[in-house]
């Protein structure tokens, strides 16, 4: 019976967890998942622009109402312009596709800006919309390009989120956030001032849309992305989106103008979205009728055959824990440790039977290793073999439960990488923890690692030079929205290019979380971590002397495999040309010569790179390496620089800076510290210890 007690108080402990687990289970199906860094001619064939819309020349981002002195050829210091009449426009950009809305839950990140011209007005709107079709008649100004006065009140099928510059009679005030479902006059706003934010002030503005399938919440939030502080909450709304737009229906943005006239600009957009069971829709109560004849439910009858169940099932459970309990010999601390830490993550991807991975991998047979790693071993497996289905492979992450320090890893990877939706991350699908066994599921990469096809090409094409950049653009893409476009800020601390796996078409896949750590936005000393996380080569240079795990850190990373992708060499290499030296050394002495494109890997065919581009990346490459974390460049810079022909290059001086980083003395220790930083010689810090 003691026996029974303790393991129903551990079942009753785990079940929320087990929740979660059959949550993230059935979420793991079909969604969308797109995303724009920045706007291009090249991208913009994704993309669907109606009335004014569109990219300015030479720019990179979506202007819906433009700038109306570029159009109208009018200088805004023309004496006359003050007496110009702008025409009202209307625009509307939207995704291609057909976004599935319902059952589903959906994540959208977006940065936008709005300048007054002369006042302001009328806001624009992030909406779902059921059609392509073109705009009502009347449904410019204050009707943000959805609705006219034959709306009001009646059902749509659109949603619209407005940011609103101009106090309508409808509004409550000329700073608000609403939320359109019936027409123009708003089912809920709240105002932004109140939150410290100012539509009109002429700054970037980066939005925050959830919408939770199953607990119907729409979630907004917001903040200046320049700022270190976390989105702030701005409103929560409850709304079933099955009754309010069609299940599938089209995603973007819409603007317009009236009499007063402002710009309304996209500059970078995130979205991610996940298909739902249809469970996750209504739910429709059992109603039990009693008396009556002809299929009523006796009452007492039921109850009785349920208690009597209930004694049996619990007579099963005893046997079944005895039994158990016979079998299972004592924990090992180290399990101990993982079990506790594991019952408290949220949103745990699904959990598979320890068996059908050994199924799906052949028993973790060699014939299946993929490779090895510092906690574990990966195979390739096949969760449908044995079925008269299309396989679908996956690569298990065996990692010995045994090792305290493979548990920490595990829950690292379950807890971060487990809640990430983006097309240039790998997908963890889900976990096992059985027979003292920890086994991770991701995506299958076809074509491995970028590190077998940069360093061990035995038999292996070498890269070309487009498929590289586009793999570095990749890479970029993950870090930044790690950094910048997730809830929670994420570095992952071990960038490298084992680390970023290729999938069928060769498009980067950051994977290997299991360093990783998530660190608030407004934290500005993330926790000291007690060893040295990373790889050797890979880690900037003040980790070693703060233990702190920082998004320049991860610049620093990336900046080393931007040199290695780009000159075909190791971080560190034994043999000529650099011999003892290190890769950073050596490309900044032929930068200092100005003749960085000697270091181009000489496997790369002259004809097939632009040397400009190539040049652009070791120079970017130097910028991430620097010394002095603060003179990074932010990982938004660096895409910039390398997807934007018309970005400026980070400004370097003409020999490699120096830094000196002195090991601070013992926890106790009394010292007085002095840093001096210069963008030459990079930081020095020293230290004078006054022991006691």
């Amino acid at each position: 019976m003691i026996m029974l007690q303790r393991w129903v108080c551990v079942f009753i402990s785990l079940l929320p967890f087990l929740v979660c687990g059959s949550y993230a289970q059935q979420a793991n199906g079909n969604g969308t998942n797109f995303s724009f860094t920045y706007f291009s001619q090249n991208n913009s064939q994704q993309l669907i622009y109606m009335g004014n819309a569109s990219i300015p020349a030479g720019h990179a981002y979506i202007d819906i109402t433009p700038d109306p002195y570029a159009t109208l050829n009018v200088s805004l210091s023309n004496e006359t312009a003050s007496n110009v009449v702008f025409p009202s426009m209307i625009g509307r950009v939207l995704y291609r596709q057909p976004v599935t809305m319902w059952p589903a839950s959906f994540t959208t990140v977006f940065t936008i800006f709005v300048k007054p011209v002369v006042f302001n007005g009328d806001g624009l709107a992030f909406i779902i919309v059921p059609n392509t079709k073109r705009f009502l008649a009347g449904s410019d100004g204050s009707m943000i390009g959805l609705f006219d006065d034959s709306t009001n009140g009646n059902t749509t099928e659109q949603l619209a989120i407005e940011f609103d510059t101009y106090q309508n009679r409808f509004d409550p005030d000329g700073n608000h956030v609403g939320i359109d479902i019936q027409g123009i006059t708003s089912n809920v706003t709240e105002n932004m001032g109140k939150h410290g934010i100012d539509l009109k002030a002429g700054r970037a503005i980066q939005v925050r849309v959830h919408y939770d399938g199953w607990a119907k919440s729409l979630q907004i939030y917001a903040r200046y992305p320049n700022n270190t502080s976390a989105y702030t909450s701005i409103l929560n709304y409850t709304v079933e989106l099955e009754n309010t737009v069609p299940r599938s229906a089209y995603v973007g943005f819409s603007a317009t103008t009236g009499n007063s006239y402002e710009i309304h600009r996209i500059l970078d957009w995130n979205f991610c979205s996940v298909s739902l069971p249809k469970s996750s829709l209504k739910f429709h109560p059992v109603v039990t009728r009693t008396g009556g004849s002809g299929g009523g439910v006796n009452v007492g009858v039921l109850a009785g055959s349920i208690t009597g169940g209930l004694v049996v099932v619990g007579l099963l459970v005893s046997w079944f824990v005895v039994r158990r309990m016979k079998k299972k010999r004592e924990a090992d601390s180290n399990l101990g440790y993982f079990s506790g830490e594991l019952a408290v993550i949220q949103h745990a991807p699904r959990r598979y039977p320890y068996r059908q991975l050994v199924a799906a991998t052949n028993n973790f047979s060699e014939s299946e290793l993929l490779g090895t790693g510092g906690f574990g071993s990966v195979y390739r497996g096949n969760l449908n073999a044995g079925r008269n289905e299309q396989p679908a492979l996956v690569a298990v992450k065996k990692i010995s439960a045994g090792s305290k320090q493979g548990a920490k890893e595990f829950i690292s990877e379950i807890s971060t990488i487990g809640r990430l939706r983006h097309r240039n991350l790998v997908q963890l699908h889900g976990w096992c923890h059985e027979r003292d066994e920890l086994l991770l599921v991701y995506d299958y990469m076809p074509n491995g690692s970028l590190n077998r096809f940069l360093f061990d090409r035995t038999g292996e094409t070498p890269l070309n030079w487009p498929r590289r950049h586009r793999i570095l653009c990749g890479l970029a893409s993950a870090l930044l929205y790690l950094h910048e476009e997730w809830e929670q800020r994420v570095v992952h601390r071990d960038v490298k290019p084992s680390n970023v796996m290729l999938d069928g078409e060769f498009n980067a896949r950051l994977g290997d979380f299991g360093l990783a750590r998530f660190i608030e936005h407004d934290d500005a000393t993330p926790d000291v971590t007690t060893r040295l996380a990373g790889t050797p080569g890979y880690m900037a240079p003040e980790c070693s002397y703060t233990g702190k795990a920082t998004a320049e850190s991860d610049v620093f990373s990336f900046g080393i495999v931007l040199l290695e992708v780009a000159t075909g060499r190791r971080v560190v290499e034994r043999k000529s040309p650099l011999a003892e030296g290190n890769l950073v050394d050596w490309v900044w002495g032929l930068h200092s010569k100005d003749s960085v494109l000697e270091c181009v890997d000489p496997k790369l065919d002259e004809s097939d790179y632009d040397a400009e581009e190539i040049r652009k990346v070791l120079i970017l490459g130097l910028a991430c390496s620097h010394p002095d974390p603060q003179l990074r460049p932010s990982m938004r810079q660096a895409i910039q620089v390398l997807m934007n022909p018309n970005e400026e290059l980070p400004q370097l001086p003409s020999t490699r800076p120096m830094a000196i980083y002195v090991v601070l003395p013992p926890v106790g220790a009394v010292f007085s510290q002095t840093t001096l930083s210069d963008s030459s010689i990079g930081t020095i810090t020293t230290s004078v210890h006054n022991g006691r």
